[in-house]
């Protein structure tokens, strides 16, 4: 037997309950947000702060159970911190040229 210096494979394993699990709790989130805007219960500043807090909650959870960023892989990582960089700087772009 031959031994090798690289150690056992210890990522847990992916299985289709640990999609479902988390799939159901996206579907939980888009429901509160969705009752958030139809109730009407909040004044529009805390709806939104409170959708956006959902949205960066869901975005977690689809970036480490779909994307598989919880694999300690670099250059995905790399190419979404990139996206999510151009993303806030489009939108800063835009919240100026509207002002």
């Amino acid at each position: 037997m031959v031994q090798t210096d690289q150690p056992d494979n210890t990522r847990p394993r992916e299985t289709p309950a640990k999609h479902l699990k988390s799939f159901g709790w996206m579907l939980l989130i888009t429901a509160i947000a969705f009752a958030l805007v139809g109730t009407g219960i909040f004044p529009p500043w805390i709806t939104f702060s409170i959708i956006v807090l959902l949205a960066f909650i869901q975005l977690v959870l689809q970036l480490t159970t779909f994307m598989h960023l919880d694999r300690r892989s670099q250059l995905p990582i790399v190419f979404m911190t990139a996206g999510i960089g151009f993303s806030v700087i489009i939108a800063v772009a835009m919240f100026l040229m509207r002002n």
